[in-house]
């Protein structure tokens, strides 16, 4: 049983199973609401687990520019780089 004594931060560092959470507050224009609700929906997730995915993605795609590689999208056998904003 954790100490009562021990925040649950500090509980974190006593087993690996303990994951750290962060809660964040955000503010979306309602457009960028709209958007990301109907993905949620879409994809059969919380808002919170398109978040997720989200910066994943992101995360995923400097890497890969970081490490000099390009990503590309094909459409009609025409492929295009994509190029960050």
């Amino acid at each position: 049983m954790p100490d009562p004594g021990v925040s649950r931060s500090d509980r974190s560092a006593e087993s690996p199973e303990v994951r750290k959470v962060h809660r964040v507050n955000v503010n979306f224009s309602e457009g960028a609401w709209i958007e990301l609700q109907a993905l949620a929906a879409v994809k059969s997730k919380s808002v919170s687990e398109v978040l997720r995915d989200a910066i994943s993605l992101e995360k995923w795609f400097q890497d890969v520019i970081d490490s000099g590689g390009r990503v590309l999208v094909e459409r009609n056998g025409q492929a295009r780089e994509v190029i960050p904003r």
